[in-house]
């Protein structure tokens, strides 16, 4: 059809805009025309020459190259045969982290003018306008080009309403009154607009991102899709039996039932595998009671968050005319916060698996969020689990040979009254997860301590301070993660002040209040045929659970 060359172009041009944002992405850009010998008008020109391709460039290409065979595939639920391999002697390795390459001495020794943070200012980088309704508009300008992006933000989610997963999955596969969902995908795509509806435990969002020429018109459509979208039932029928193939995926996938045995590990009946809608109420459901739930969302009080180059007044404007407020908008449900369990000593659940590797992951609570510990936190998990630098993974992976992946995260809560979490995860041999397990809660119990480490973590992270601007499109969701927090924006810049009095003992006073000797959630995926589970066993209590205590029936 006419419009479609017209609308992939666009795509692509949107795509580029949206990519050129990022430093890296213009770097890349840039590489990528340098090693493939390609002039630098001739790479920056690309959409240029797409503009001029017809369709009949297209059939000639597609008639040349995509001729001839194809290649099919199928699956086998099966268990393939796996040779045992004698677990060799590796001897721990000293590892200096003061060690330094002649090349990277040279290049740290290089002066460098020290680059002057930049934070977040209120008066120029957003402003917040404030409904009567009790709706807020957060408007970020968007200075590089002429993308935007749009949400409206709905704090009601799976804890209220168990269906809401299925309603926005079917939303994704419905039109509305003058398109059919497939047309419905084809207005969008001519509109250069990408259109989604998501939920989460506790919050809903629904996002428009695209063109600000096409703003109005994709908003207008984003709208009359969420408050009146149509279906049938053979589309709910077909998207039911995706979900029930997608569940008894899951209940194979080694990563899938990890994470369902953290979860309920952690929270018990509360675990969001355990809270979905189960098969029969699903298999029960009919479109107009699913859809019904997105149709509500609107009716809740919300926030609007608006990135892009169309001044306030005129975002104002379109969405008054669009979206006008009523004055009986109802209260969100009040927030639900998960907590872990607390067990009295260490406690290990187990899911038998035939598989090579085994899936472990370390957690316990760490009291709630708290204003003061925001820093302590980041130099910890800078000093402990620091990527590849961090003790984590040198300790575990590097010099014991341990596992083949190897993280850990003291995750502070997202708001006041969350709670804090420390979290610790190994991929490792099955057969060497006793050991695995042990070096990991040795490390989080009794913390290394290396000066010249704490010396290097202190450079890198006055570095990213320095560095590390909020870009335009992040300021919003920064600005609003620090009003549920309770501090003033923009914290960092007090935090970069302190950064100049911290040191080990930060660190390690830290480590000593909120995370050594706690007793630890572990949940370990693997074959016990290649585990030594006496062994397990001297860690804590140790229990087997089966696919039913994991999964929702």
């Amino acid at each position: 059809e006419s419009w479609v060359l017209p609308a992939i172009v666009t795509d692509f041009k949107k795509n580029q805009k949206a990519g050129l944002e990022s430093d890296f992405a213009r770097v890349d850009t840039m590489r990528s025309s340098f090693i493939s010998f390609t002039d630098w008008d001739t790479a920056a020109e690309e959409i240029a020459r797409m503009e001029k391709i017809k369709k009949k460039d297209i059939v000639r290409v597609a008639e040349k190259y995509f001729s001839g065979g194809y290649i099919s595939g199928r699956r086998l639920d099966e268990q393939q045969e796996v040779p045992s391999i004698e677990k060799p002697q590796i001897d721990a390795v000293a590892i200096d982290p003061t060690r330094q390459s002649e090349f990277a001495k040279q290049i740290l020794a290089m002066h460098v003018d020290p680059i002057e943070p930049v934070f977040v200012d209120p008066e120029t980088d957003y402003e917040v306008v404030e409904y009567p309704q009790g709706v807020k508009l957060y408007y970020a300008p968007n200075p590089l080009n002429d993308l935007f992006s749009f949400s409206i933000i709905v704090e009601f989610g799976t804890f209220e309403d168990n269906t809401i997963g299925v309603s926005t999955a079917l939303l994704d596969k419905s039109g509305t009154k003058k398109f059919s969902a497939e047309d419905l995908k084809k207005e969008w795509y001519k509109l250069g607009t990408d259109a989604a509806v998501n939920a989460g435990d506790n919050e809903s969002y629904i996002r428009i991102s695209g063109l600000d020429e096409n703003f109005e018109k994709s908003l207008s459509l984003l709208l009359e899709w969420v408050r009146d979208p149509k279906t049938d039932d053979e589309t709910l029928e077909t998207l039911k039996q995706i979900i029930m193939v997608s569940r008894e995926d899951e209940k194979k996938d080694p990563g899938s039932l990890s994470r369902a045995l953290s979860q309920y590990n952690r929270f018990g009946a509360e675990s969001s595998y355990l809270r979905r809608l189960p098969s029969a109420e699903l298999a029960s459901l009919t479109a107009d009671e699913v859809l019904g739930v997105v149709r509500d969302l609107l009716g809740y009080k919300h926030v609007i968050v608006y990135t892009g180059s169309l001044p306030l007044n005129e975002v104002e404007r379109i969405v008054a005319k669009l979206h006008p407020l009523p004055d009986d908008l109802k209260d969100p449900p009040p927030y639900r916060f998960l907590r872990s369990r607390e067990p009295a000593s260490t406690e290990l659940l187990f899911f038998d698996k035939e598989m090579a590797q085994a899936q472990v992951r370390l957690e316990y609570p760490s009291g709630e969020y708290d204003e003061s510990i925001r820093l302590p936190a980041s130099l910890y998990n800078s000093y402990f689990a620091g990527g590849m630098s961090g003790i984590v993974f040198q300790e575990l992976r590097e010099a014991r040979a341990l596992a083949y992946s190897a993280g850990a995260l003291y995750h502070v809560g997202t708001r006041i009254d969350d709670e804090n979490l420390m979290i610790g995860a190994i991929g490792c041999q099955a057969d060497k997860t006793p050991e695995a397990v042990a070096a990991f809660i040795d490390l989080m119990d009794n913390l290394p301590e290396s000066p010249e480490r704490m010396d290097e973590v202190l450079r890198s992270m006055d570095n990213d301070y320095r560095t590390s601007k909020i870009g335009f499109r992040g300021v919003i969701g920064a600005v609003r993660a620090w009003e549920k927090w309770g501090v003033e924006p923009d914290p960092r810049e007090k935090e970069f002040e302190a950064l100049k009095n911290a040191n080990l003992d930060t660190v390690l006073a830290f480590h000593k209040e909120r995370v050594k000797g706690r007793p630890k959630l572990v949940s370990i995926v693997g074959d016990k045929n290649r585990i030594d589970m006496n062994a397990l066993s001297e860690f804590g209590t140790v229990s087997e659970v089966s696919v039913a205590d994991l999964f929702v029936d």
